[in-house]
């Protein structure tokens, strides 16, 4: 690239929608969106955020720092919205102001997933420069919660939204640029929309490693958003096939509404750490559990166990699908495999030279992805 195309990129102004407010950075989606703000803003762009406000996610100042101006916008959540044909995710996001503040100009604006995308295919945008960051092939991950849910309300939630999702994927063919985080979802993207512009744009993520490196003690972590269903059901999986078989071995269950009923004696719950107490937690661990049954998109957790933690990390395949930190990682899907793999780790620190191999690759891998948008760039600039 040329200095004098790189100064027109560097002049260009960007509109960024996302799914929620993504500060403070501390889960998948949010970790992605937010270092992908400070990269856009660190090579020139002047950004302007578009975010809804719900759940635990308010006005953030932070956001200001990173972002020349911050637009927020409730979610329109509720029963009523169920009945709509688009996806819940996308309805519950529909917003005249935001179609209204997207048109003060002519910027390119990127959609980060497929819940922003209600204003995708608006006549008043059809000229505009268009790119959805997609975390997941969605219509598949909401299939396979309906398969894990057993038989409730929610397995026809799951079945329902997945439908409507595949149907409105369609409305992908309205974009000039799809960006994928993995290569596998690359693919997949590619068959669902023939003859769309799609790249793999790795995620974006904070790689500033501990400047010193905390001793490990000889417990097992499992840490996530517990109010997430997979992530209760992984707990769940944990407390059946695990504990029971490593009755002398310490398990920590760390999160977000870290709530159980029946808890083994070995395990201690931490309900909702502070940011403090969860990053002592990743730094102590001997090992790390790191299980999922959705094999969609990346891990961002697993990520950022990589980057704050100073353990062993035993991983199931769909935790390592479609990406290559794997190779940082012991992989065991069976019970017994799991357990054999504490056993054999649960006593021995990780190697520091296996520390700094995973930090070089996870430096290289951020510089790919900050390199990548050099193609980002060329999309939305013919």
């Amino acid at each position: 690239m040329n200095y004098e195309l790189f100064c027109t990129f560097a002049e260009m102004k960007i509109h960024v929608v996302s799914f929620q407010v993504p500060y403070p950075a501390n889960y998948g989606g949010a970790i992605d969106v937010f270092y992908k703000l400070k990269a856009l803003r660190e090579r020139g762009y002047e950004v302007v955020l578009h975010t809804y406000v719900y759940g635990d996610r308010h006005e953030e100042p932070a956001l200001e720092q990173v972002c020349s101006k911050v637009h927020y916008y409730p979610r329109k959540t509720g029963w009523c919205k169920q009945f709509s044909a688009l996806p819940y995710i996308v309805t519950t996001r529909d917003s005249q102001q935001l179609l209204k503040d997207l048109c003060e100009d002519d910027a390119p604006i990127l959609f980060e997933g497929l819940h922003t995308c209600f204003f995708l295919n608006h006549p008043l945008l059809a000229r505009r420069k268009k790119i959805v960051r997609m975390h997941n092939v969605e219509h598949k991950y909401y299939w396979r919660l309906a398969q894990q849910s057993g038989w409730n309300w929610r397995t026809i939630y799951y079945t329902i939204e997945s439908l409507r999702l595949r149907c409105f994927e369609r409305q992908l063919r309205h974009a000039d640029l799809i960006c994928a985080i993995t290569k596998a979802d690359m693919q997949a993207i590619e068959q669902m929309v023939p003859g769309k512009k799609v790249i793999h744009l790795p995620v974006f993520f904070d790689a500033t490693f501990p400047s010193t490196t905390t001793p490990t003690e000889p417990f097992v972590l499992y840490h996530g958003n517990l109010a997430v269903e997979e992530n209760q059901r992984a707990v769940e999986y944990i407390f059946r096939h695990i504990v029971p078989r490593c009755p002398d071995v310490r398990f920590v269950i760390a999160g977000r509404n870290a709530q159980f009923k029946h808890i083994p004696n070995n395990v201690q719950i931490i309900d909702s750490p502070s940011d403090e107490q969860l990053d002592q937690l990743l730094r102590t661990a001997r090992i790390h559990l790191m299980l999922t049954f959705q094999p969609t998109g990346i891990k961002l957790k697993l990520l950022n166990t990589l980057v704050r933690g100073n353990g062993h990390i035993i991983a199931n395949h769909d935790m390592l699908y479609g990406h290559s930190f794997g190779r940082f990682c012991t992989r065991a899907d069976k019970p017994e495999n799991i357990v054999e793999a504490v056993y054999n780790l649960i006593n021995t620190d990780l190697p520091a030279k296996e520390l700094e191999k995973r930090q070089a690759y996870l430096i290289k891998i951020k510089k790919a992805g900050i390199s990548r948008l050099s193609l980002f760039q060329i999309g939305i600039s013919f």
